[in-house]
């Protein structure tokens, strides 16, 4: 009897061992997950992905392995958020301009003048409003937050100058897909017309575009200013973009592999910052140097006042309007 019950236990102890094996080299598991954007790979969100990737292989001891996707190798914007909400994406970036149809606080970050530098816009980011994206709008979406980036200030560039609202009459201009942005340069005085990004450049060379708006950056690497030769600085938007993770696929990684992906989402936002500042400055010398003309006497006080009408149709189509729209005027400061 003696010797059964040794045998019973010696065989109870080799289970236990085994499952502790198997239960660490389960914690061990790699993982891989999916980052994408539409952007080049010189561009700085594109970096910033890459930063990312490695800080997260660093922090986690290799456990986990993000590959990253650029230029539209998965698809353009909406099938990318398409993609991280089925999970068959990851994690992918996502332009507040953009998530406006399913998350219309996003809106809030479309307003035009809303923001006179990345100071102020990043005041708001890491205010109690930007919080309030990552803690409650998107979990309701079953998207979780990782890091945030920004698409620097967004002016218009054409064939010709834009100084004052008369300039942009009868001008189709390609704004993002987000209906305030499309008022904003209708009340400037222009023609609003949505189109993917990858279409932007032969819309411009074929003439089916007037014009287009985006940050200097995006407008050196994109190639912009080979089909648009007037850069115009009327800075109407100070566009925001977060990279989303889908919220069941995170719910399931060990409690400490997301906190070392959020602490490696923080330094990202970080050199984000560095590069993204590094390249702005630079853009507007390198596009000048191909030829291009960089307007700065903008009529903006005049822009200002006539895109009046969007902020009021904000606060009424929308009850979260007048509040939301108040928070991000006081974070500001």
């Amino acid at each position: 009897m003696r010797k059964i019950a040794t045998v019973l236990f010696g065989a109870l102890v080799c289970l236990g061992a085994l499952a502790l094996v198997l239960g660490t080299a389960q914690a061990q598991q790699k993982i891989t997950a999916k980052i994408a954007d539409i952007l080049s790979p010189d561009h700085p969100h594109s970096t910033t992905m890459q930063f990312f990737a490695d800080k997260v292989k660093e922090r986690t001891k290799g456990r986990v392995e993000i590959q990253v996707f650029h230029s539209a190798q998965l698809g353009q914007t909406k099938d990318l958020f398409m993609g991280v909400q089925t999970g068959s994406i990851e994690i992918a970036k996502m332009p507040a301009s953009f998530s406006g149809e399913w998350i219309p606080e996003s809106k809030v970050w479309d307003l035009p003048y809303l923001f006179n530098s990345r100071d102020e816009l990043w005041r708001v980011i890491r205010s109690n409003v930007g919080k309030k994206f990552v803690n409650e709008f998107y979990p309701k979406q079953g998207l979780v937050g990782v890091f945030w980036v920004d698409d620097g200030g967004r002016s218009i560039y054409a064939n010709k100058p834009v100084r004052k609202p008369e300039d942009l009459k009868g001008m189709k201009i390609r704004v993002q897909p987000s209906d305030i942005q499309i008022q904003a340069i209708n009340e400037m005085g222009g023609i609003g017309t949505p189109l993917a990004f990858g279409e932007v450049y032969l819309a411009l060379q074929q003439k089916v575009l007037d014009g287009a708006e985006n940050s200097p950056a995006l407008y050196w690497t994109s190639k912009h200013w080979e089909v648009s030769k007037v850069y115009s600085l009327t800075e109407q938007f100070w566009s925001v973009s977060a990279f989303i993770a889908n919220k069941k696929w995170w719910d399931n990684l060990p409690k400490d592999i997301q906190a070392e992906m959020l602490a490696a989402g923080q330094e990202a936002e970080k050199y984000f910052l560095d590069a993204y500042i590094a390249l702005e400055g630079k853009a507007i010398d390198l596009v000048k140097e191909k030829g291009v003309t960089v307007v700065t006497d903008v009529d903006k006080a005049t822009f200002e006042k006539r895109i009046q009408p969007v902020y009021d149709n904000f606060v009424k189509k929308y009850a979260f309007g007048k509040d939301l729209l108040d928070q991000a005027r006081a974070a500001k400061k």
